[in-house]
């Protein structure tokens, strides 16, 4: 048993009410305020048959249907054409993420904002990797204890230490020398760059500690991924009716504060077909009655980040998609 016209009719039309009211659908319902050409006990038989197909739900305290999210699936699958932002939303979007926004910093602030009051949902937004950082200065320190301090110091002013455990065939002043050799060779050069293997002779087997310090500096000095992470209307929320269960809530809000596993989310929900992550198939439990929509914009021309609504799998989806292809654009575009 497929889906025909009538049964894809009668399922877009509860999708489309229960995005509005938040209500499970009954059949009287759809035939009353949409115009099918058929009685209720046709529809009610069409809405037994998408139930069967898994298109449909039907709560426990309900004779009303809601979809599921295979329903929702099929429905975003068949959007066609998508909706005009109004005049007050595309004036709002140029008004608030235009030209006085000089800094990627302050735009992407702006556009979390500004989508979490569009939609009443949460946004999320990664900003563009930024380039590694460059060496500007490496030092060694003494310390007591044949212990020293290696400090790091990259082009955009961040410090980072690490303190090292010398090993008893490497003196303080083969360190201080191979500091000063890297210095030299490697100043306002990327920081993956600098390689070790130029130290031969005499000190190419003793600085493999020297190395793992080395290797911690500039883990701590690259971006984690959590800091690429801006959300706007995380409490938003809490306006849904899907989410009154405080339990449920407070994981969701567990989840949103976890910025690593937003930014993983949202790279995965940026890999699914149209960039859109339904129920289920978001990889946390927690979210598993949430639906994430991504769109892709770049800024300055080269750098890539991603731009996402989160909120329950009862979402005005191509509004939604419209409104994310409208400010991604701009965005790309400014």
């Amino acid at each position: 048993m497929g889906v025909d016209e009538r049964k894809r009719q009668v399922l877009f039309s509860i999708v489309r009410d229960y995005i509005q009211t938040a209500e499970p659908v009954g059949s009287r319902t759809i035939a009353r305020r949409y115009d099918l050409g058929v009685s209720p006990a046709t529809i009610r038989n069409e809405m037994a048959d998408l139930e069967e197909l898994g298109y449909l739900e039907q709560p426990h305290t309900s004779a009303g249907r809601v979809p599921s999210d295979r329903g929702y699936r099929f429905y975003v699958d068949a959007i066609g054409g998508l909706p005009e932002l109004t005049s007050a939303e595309a004036a709002l979007v140029k008004k608030h993420l235009g030209g006085k926004l000089r800094g990627q910093g302050l735009m992407l602030e702006a556009t979390a904002r500004l989508l979490s009051i569009l939609t009443n949902y949460t946004s999320i937004v990664i900003t563009p990797a930024q380039a590694r950082p460059k060496l500007r200065l490496l030092q060694v320190i003494p310390l007591a204890d044949h212990r020293a301090v290696v400090m790091m110091v990259s082009d955009n002013g961040v410090v980072a230490n690490e303190v090292l455990t010398i090993p008893e065939n490497l003196s303080f002043d083969d360190l201080a020398e191979i500091c000063a050799y890297i210095n030299y060779q490697y100043n306002n050069v990327s920081l993956d760059r600098v390689q070790f293997a130029d130290f031969s002779g005499r000190m190419s087997a003793r600085i493999e500690a020297f190395e793992r310090a080395m290797d911690s500096l500039i883990a701590n000095l690259e971006r984690r991924e959590s800091d690429r992470v801006v959300l706007g209307g995380a409490t938003n929320i809490l306006n849904q009716p899907e989410f009154k269960d405080v339990a449920k809530l407070r994981a969701i809000l567990r989840v949103l504060e976890e910025h690593d596993l937003v930014f993983k989310l949202v790279r995965t929900s940026a890999s699914n077909p149209a960039s859109i992550s339904i129920g289920a198939e978001n990889p946390l439990e927690e979210l598993k009655e949430c639906s994430i929509i991504t769109a892709t914009y770049r800024f300055g021309g080269l750098q890539t980040g991603h731009i996402s609504i989160l909120g329950p799998t009862r979402m005005e989806y191509p509004r939604i998609i419209a409104l994310l292809s409208f400010v991604s654009r701009f965005i790309s575009e400014s």
